[in-house]
């Protein structure tokens, strides 16, 4: 990893990955940081200061997803990871093809997120 600092920003209506991600970066040179709106989010992705963008699926799942097809239409994006509840597994395919690089579905631990959030970093260096 470079010596530059990175960020990651985490979507979600309530905190809980946030302050989970900050906790397993803070001895990296990582800063997470977290919105709860979309327009929120597209100010960090637009210009992009973003190096992995977390979204736990909201309710609006529409939106989100129209949202996430914009995104990809612009020249530099961020590694977007979606956390999928179990029952909504089947929208994986659909998520994959507007762009998302990883969908972890179901339960997962925080160790889990920083992993692949690190796996995101490393491969957009």
């Amino acid at each position: 990893m470079s010596n530059s600092v990175r960020t990651i920003v985490v979507f979600e209506s309530r905190p809980r990955w946030e302050p989970e991600l900050q906790r397993q970066f803070r001895n990296e040179s990582v800063r997470v940081r977290g919105c709860r709106s979309l327009s929120e989010l597209f100010s960090f992705v637009f210009p992009p200061i973003v190096d992995a963008l977390v979204i736990d699926l909201p309710e609006d799942i529409t939106e989100c997803l129209q949202w996430l097809s914009k995104l990809v239409a612009s020249p530099k994006v961020p590694s977007v990871i979606v956390l999928c509840p179990t029952e909504t597994a089947g929208l994986e395919w659909t998520l994959r093809d507007v762009g998302v690089r990883e969908v972890l579905v179901g339960d997962l631990s925080g160790e889990q997120l920083a992993r692949t959030c690190r796996r995101m970093i490393s491969s957009s260096e």
